[in-house]
């Protein structure tokens, strides 16, 4: 469809800086870097987060398009806290329909826009202890890794996965919504580094290596407005080319 191929090549535009206008006054994406780093070593100095293991650099041979050059490559772990989810033991009743929401794959291909509250079974607090599940903040960015590999939402409220997911607790929350894109437009590359005979599957590992780009924090603002404009017309898009299939 073409509306699909339109998709791509927006999103694609976006996080290759063409959709937006690199300003100086932004500063450099080395800057925003420097300031998560700073927010890491707070929160684990307060016993929030623990203290990550030295990222390998990125290399020229990994990059996979030119950026500007005030923006950065990153593996996907320098800006936030990689969470993978898990499943309590379905024999289990205790640990089914309480209060903590669960989200799936499934879950997420339901998904009509961007934002995620619930899945269709919730678990419990004692089934979210027994499991390897994570409750994680609003604003966390999910993941698909299976079954498809690719679906993208962001946490409306605080929520955990099952192990079909991995997701991402941005350091700086505000930029959940880039983040959003970035993977949304990054996520057929992802979907080629899975593996698996019965069906692929993306690796906590993987994902936190994963590489996106990265804006200065002014101009993610203006990348996220500008694509809020432009996927609701792609979706018009969508129903006018379904419709005329029907015909």
């Amino acid at each position: 469809m073409i509306a699909d191929k339109l998709r791509v090549a927006i999103l694609q535009a976006a996080i290759s800086g063409q959709l937006t206008e690199q300003l100086p006054e932004d500063g450099t994406a080395t800057d925003l870097l420097n300031q998560i780093a700073k927010e890491k070593t707070a929160l684990v100095k307060d016993g929030k987060l623990k203290k990550q293991k030295p990222l390998p650099p990125v290399t020229e041979e990994e990059k996979p398009f030119n950026i500007p050059k005030n923006w950065e490559w990153v593996r996907i772990s320098s800006i936030g806290s990689v969470v993978s989810g898990g499943t309590p033991k379905t024999s289990e009743s205790s640990y089914w329909n309480g209060t903590v929401a669960w989200v799936t794959p499934a879950d997420l291909g339901r998904l009509k826009d961007r934002y995620i509250s619930n899945g269709l079974r919730s678990i419990t607090e004692a089934g979210l202890a027994a499991s390897s599940a994570r409750l994680m903040p609003a604003g966390s960015v999910i993941m698909s890794s299976r079954a498809p590999i690719g679906y993208v939402a962001i946490a409306l409220n605080a929520l955990s996965t099952n192990q079909g997911c991995k997701s991402l607790v941005p350091t700086l929350p505000a930029m959940s919504e880039y983040i959003y894109y970035a993977l949304l437009a990054r996520s057929r590359a992802l979907s080629e580094k899975g593996s698996g005979t019965t069906f692929k599957e993306v690796s906590g590992k993987v994902f936190a290596s994963f590489l996106v780009p990265l804006p200065p924090f002014p101009e993610q603002g203006r990348i996220v407005a500008k694509l809020d404009k432009l996927m609701p017309l792609i979706d018009q898009l969508v129903e006018l080319e379904r419709e005329r299939e029907r015909i």
